[in-house]
């Protein structure tokens, strides 16, 4: 894996998925399932979590470090958006 764009591209994948897991627990406070600790603190955390976890394998793995954190920031935040916006809609119509 000495091609930085596939492990950028891996990272941004690996975004996207912290992405919907965070999805799936916004649209279930949504709906009204209380979690025990505050939906964003478990959304954070996760974020944080992936990112920091991805900086220290790129690293270990001796993998130049810039374009997969960027692929990495990129997926933590252009799925979380859209999928924000989707929640929101289908709130919307719930009124």
């Amino acid at each position: 894996m000495d091609n930085k764009y596939i492990v950028a591209l891996i990272a941004f994948l690996g975004g996207c998925l912290i992405s919907l897991a965070n999805a799936v627990l916004t649209a279930r406070e949504a709906k009204g399932e209380s979690l025990p600790v505050p939906v964003s603190v478990i959304r954070q955390i996760c974020n944080v979590v992936y990112f920091i976890g991805a900086y220290i394998v790129l690293r270990k793995l001796g993998i130049d470090i810039m374009m997969p954190l960027i692929g990495a920031a990129v997926g933590l935040t252009v799925p979380s958006i859209l999928f924000a916006i989707t929640i929101a809609k289908h709130m919307k119509g719930d009124d």
